[in-house]
């Protein structure tokens, strides 16, 4: 089992993980930190607990709006069944990540 100390919003968090995925959760709570830090500056005063899940309902709702634009895209390939569809659908999920990564 691994285990790292992760930082969002200031304070230290212990985490119990798989080996080898502690790259990943760093890599996770720097996003998380990144939302919270972000959501300080839009709304001034807010307790921590609002903050994380403010910070949480917004991540949700990134990942939610991507899930439903990833299903459009397999509609449209479904339909069209098409090579160049499928050029366009690797081209938008690219897009996507890239949104995702910048959020």
């Amino acid at each position: 089992m691994g285990s790292l100390t992760v930082n969002v919003n200031g304070r230290s968090y212990p985490i119990i993980c798989g080996d080898g995925e502690e790259p990943h959760l760093e890599y996770l709570a720097e996003f998380v930190d990144k939302k919270v830090q972000d959501l300080m500056e839009s709304v001034g005063s807010a307790s921590e607990g609002q903050l994380l899940l403010m910070a949480s309902l917004l991540i949700a709702d990134d990942l939610s709006q991507a899930y439903e634009t990833i299903e459009k895209l397999r509609e449209e390939i479904e339909a069209t069944g098409s090579s160049s569809a499928e050029d366009a659908w690797a081209e938008k999920i690219e897009s996507i990540a890239q949104t995702l990564e910048n959020a």
